[in-house]
């Protein structure tokens, strides 16, 4: 008996292959044909930009540098007034919170020393003291 299971199956890959090689030969040409159609096409030239005299040159450059000049010094300023606003917080918080000190315990900062002032009595002679003399 022969195995007749395989026959529809080499059919259908036969169908299949065919159907792929119909497919990529029409992309094949239309690829083909759009290349060749390109390429006839001319490509617009692009014109070459008017070269500038030693003066506009100049004038450019100068612009350019004095532009970034002004720049800088605008940012020079802009940093002298953060560095004082900076400054002028610090200070704020720094009298804050030694003022909230004498109030409440303020984490990891030293309490201020409290000075007591003790009277000196004068002192007594007393029984041991005569014994050491």
């Amino acid at each position: 008996m022969a195995d007749t299971s395989k026959i529809p199956v080499a059919r259908a890959f036969d169908g299949i292959y065919a159907a792929i090689s119909r497919a990529s030969t029409s992309i094949f040409d239309f690829v083909r044909s759009q290349m060749t159609n390109s390429s006839a096409k001319e490509m617009p030239r692009q014109s070459e930009p008017r070269r500038l005299s030693l003066a506009e040159q100049w004038s450019q450059i100068s612009g350019i540098v004095m532009g970034a000049a002004s720049r800088a010094e605008e940012a020079t300023r802009c940093h002298a007034s953060a560095t004082l606003q900076l400054d002028l917080a610090q200070y704020a918080l720094t009298s804050l919170v030694d003022e909230l000190s004498a109030v409440m315990d303020v984490g990891g900062r030293r309490r201020r020393a409290t000075v007591h002032v003790l009277g000196v009595a004068p002192r007594r002679p007393t029984m041991g003291d005569a014994i050491a003399a």
